[in-house]
């Protein structure tokens, strides 16, 4: 099948030190044997670019694609923008050199065989109508307070008198897109990275964590609540993608995990368990509205996919097996509006979670696997063009004419279903009796124990006079 580049046999490092990585989330990938190099934009504006913005920076990509609305989404992962390749052996070597009079941004050493993480800062982009005011300040205060904690603590520091103004931008935005009806989707897209990187110029070159914890808080309380008028609206040509891809999967449902050479043992009950969750997450992931939490269901059907491997074939996952594995697993799942999420996680989440880490690398698979899937043809499962015609042949007539064995077992199961229920309604009407039975007892027992007490009283009245020594 091909999916991916001609595979590696892993080579396993030796840990004499502890690497220094591009980001916290790349160390598990890291050990599991992978890193990924990226190139420069297309634009040679300066950025590296990404396989999910088929080449190019956030920037660039979102002007390229007003240029081709009509094209498919994943046309562009054919122009690799970068090399996923795995360890060698460590070597000496030098940091990369930057020009002081450019701005910095996030680098591999393509010169060593580990990453290193150079320091990153956002470029100033020119103001947009996403902030009317020019004066766009946030004490220096507010930002370090809410760069730290979970979301419910961001909000709950949103309210302090030093976050108004960050609490005032960020509701001029949206109720800027949300009153913009006649703005496309690219448009809104582009307006919202702007406020990103204008929030991210507030933060020092030496504090990238930080700013990117504060921009996930950003984005996640922006974008849920202009999820309703962003994502996949009614008429949009991502609504017609998402039904051509789905009846793409569905007709695609006769391919089998041999052919695609997906390295999954589903007898071990393990392994079965993990491809399930795998599954339950990808079809999760359009049930969540920041784009964050979309990519945290891809990140864990990734994490569940490198499980289920490691238990069928007892060695670390390769390129090619994880891929293939993405591949198999988004033909079962048959993910809801899966160009929709892909494309609203494109243009509405933080860069820096796309270009980076575990997160990056997870979305530009699933990329890599849709596209795989949109082109695949009789050459891609080492099938015959005979072959390849005859299954889909096969299965458009199994649609037409539904098999007559599957509707006598239906109509058996309805049967069957039908004789539970009359017996069910049995019981039911017998515990009905019953319980008015037992609510008439109930209501003429304290009757029956008033007269009982009378009756007692009256055989042996009580006399308060007499003295039990009388007795």
């Amino acid at each position: 099948m091909n999916v991916a580049p001609p595979k590696q046999e892993p080579h396993l490092p030796h840990w004499g030190k502890s690497p220094t990585f591009l980001h916290p989330q790349e160390a598990d990938l890291y050990k599991r044997g992978f890193v990924y190099q990226p190139e420069m934009c297309r634009e040679n504006c300066g950025y590296y670019g990404n396989p999910a913005w088929h080449g190019y920076c956030s920037r660039c990509w979102i002007k390229e694609r007003q240029k081709r609305l009509t094209s498919p989404l994943t046309d562009g992962f054919r122009h690799h923008t970068g090399t996923l390749f795995l360890r060698s052996e460590r070597e000496n070597t030098s940091e990369l050199r930057q020009n002081a009079n450019t701005v910095r941004v996030v680098a591999i050493n393509t010169d060593t065989t580990y990453v290193q993480h150079s320091q990153s800062t956002y470029r100033h982009f020119p103001t947009t109508d996403v902030t009317a005011d020019p004066r766009f300040f946030i004490p220096w205060s507010s930002l370090e307070s809410m760069a730290k904690g979970d979301f419910s603590c961001f909000l709950k520091a949103l309210r302090s008198q030093d976050a108004q103004q960050l609490n005032t931008q960020c509701t001029n935005l949206i109720q800027r897109l949300q009153d913009a009806e006649n703005l496309k989707p690219n448009k809104m897209g582009e307006q919202v990275q702007d406020f990103y990187h204008k929030i991210a110029d507030h933060f020092p070159d030496h504090m990238p964590e930080e700013r990117d914890h504060f921009l996930d808080n950003i984005e996640k309380l922006v974008m849920t609540r202009l999820y309703r008028s962003v994502f996949c609206l009614d008429g949009s040509p991502d609504e017609q993608k998402d039904l051509s891809l789905q009846r793409r999967i569905k007709s695609l449902n006769w391919v089998t995990p041999k052919m695609l050479q997906v390295p999954l043992d589903e007898n071990i009950i393990e392994v079965k368990d993990w491809i399930l969750s795998a599954v339950t997450a990808m079809v999760e992931m359009d049930s969540k509205r920041a784009p964050q939490d979309k990519l945290t269901c891809v990140s864990r059907a990734s994490n569940c996919l490198f499980k289920s491997i490691g238990a069928s074939k007892k060695d670390p996952a390769t390129t090619d097996d994880f891929l293939s594995c993405l591949i198999y697993i988004t033909l079962r799942a048959n993910p809801p509006r899966l160009v929709s999420n892909l494309e609203y996680i494109t243009r509405f989440c933080n860069p820096v979670r796309l270009t980076t880490g575990e997160w990056g690398y997870c979305f530009t698979n699933l990329c890599c696997a849709v596209s795989f899937i949109e082109t695949l043809d009789a050459s891609s499962l080492s099938l015959t063009q005979e072959e390849f015609d005859c299954l889909m042949k096969q299965h458009k007539t199994e649609l037409s004419t539904p098999n007559l064995a599957a509707q006598q077992s239906t109509l058996q199961q309805m049967q069957h279903n039908k004789k539970l229920l009359a017996e069910l309604q049995c019981r039911q009407d017998s515990l009905i009796q019953r319980a008015e039975i037992l609510e008439k007892e109930l209501r003429a027992w304290p009757q029956l124990i008033q007269g009982e007490v009378k009756a007692i009283i009256h055989r042996f009245p009580l006399d308060p006079s007499r003295t039990p020594s009388q007795s």
